[in-house]
């Protein structure tokens, strides 16, 4: 990326100032340092305002910022984006971070950043960059897994991965708008992507450092198939199946949308009753409530990850050009 295009870091965090610290160092030691990081404090906590006071990034500075309640992981980046869109040149970069995954190597950033500007360059249209992404499968609602053999040089997706240093050209924010606040958690960067591609954008990922991630975690060959068996249920599952109805219906994938519910969110609990009866009850009844809600709109923080039912409507927004947050 040439040097009058900044690397802008947006950092959601929630009650991990230690962790959040130790991440912050660690950006400080990259050979390319973030120019500006935005922590987005999902609690507003003072332990979190004093970490990002005193961490030290080369080059470059750390800002506080709290939305004024939990906003998730979507809702947290959504509001970094706005902050960035502030102050931030269209040739600039948002770079998404981790408060608990920080780069893997020390020229991970400055690898990426070479990327963003190459495919710049190859292709005026690239709106977002990544270790890795992929390709969703809207017959059956799923993401597709890029073969190895394709893991070579820039890889053509229709989505760029979560903790793989997904980076969006500022130009296209500003244009498409932020992340979708209404998902809270999972599948944001699905769904951005999806929404950056329909527009005609292009999202990469970077084949090799792809390929050499699946090798380091003893992926390659891999078969993506779905488990028929249940897994105590938890917060997760429920925004996953919410989600994952949304986005379909908003895409006008409605027949998917109908093939998820049943088959995700009754088909397995129920197929499973007669061997868990206990555990598939339980999933039976997050997912109804998810497959309601997802049919329904009703989105936002519905479940807290500290447990609970949030009480409430929220109004759901389009995901319109002018931007879904």
């Amino acid at each position: 990326m040439s040097s009058d295009a900044r690397l802008i870091g947006v950092l959601p965090t929630y009650r991990r100032a230690d962790l959040l610290r130790s991440t912050l160092a660690e950006l400080g030691t990259q050979t390319r340092p973030p120019d500006v990081v935005i922590v987005v404090d999902n609690e507003g906590s003072g332990d979190t305002e004093a970490v990002v006071a005193s961490a030290t990034i080369p080059g470059g500075r750390a800002e506080y910022l709290f939305p004024g309640e939990n906003m998730g992981f979507a809702g947290g980046v959504a509001a970094g984006m706005r902050r960035a869109l502030e102050f931030a040149d269209d040739r600039d970069w948002i770079l998404l971070l981790d408060d608990d995954d920080p780069p893997r190597f020390r020229t991970a950033l400055a690898t990426m950043d070479d990327f963003a500007r190459s495919m710049r360059d190859r292709d005026p249209r690239t709106a977002a960059v990544g270790i890795s992404g992929g390709w969703f499968d809207w017959r059956r609602g799923r993401m597709r897994r890029v073969p190895d053999r394709d893991l070579v040089d820039a890889v053509p997706v229709d989505h760029v991965a979560g903790n793989q240093l997904p980076c969006f050209r500022v130009a296209a924010v500003r244009e498409m708008g932020v992340f979708c606040d209404e998902l809270f958690f999972g599948f944001s960067e699905l769904e951005y992507g999806l929404r950056l591609w329909r527009a005609g954008y292009s999202l990469y990922g970077h084949g090799p450092l792809w390929l050499e991630s699946r090798t380091r975690t003893g992926r390659l060959n891999h078969e993506m198939r779905p488990s028929r068996r249940l897994s105590p249920p938890n917060w997760r599952d429920y925004y996953s199946l919410r989600n994952a109805i949304f986005i379909l219906r908003r895409f006008d994938a409605t027949t998917t949308a109908v093939r998820v519910t049943v088959v995700q969110g009754l088909a397995k609990p129920i197929a499973n009753l007669p061997l868990s009866p206990v555990l598939a009850l339980r999933h039976l009844r997050t997912n109804l409530r998810a497959i309601g809600h997802g049919w329904t709109g009703r989105m936002g923080r519905r479940v807290d990850p500290d447990g609970g039912l949030r009480a409430g409507k929220a109004k759901v927004r389009a995901l319109t050009p002018e931007g879904s947050g």
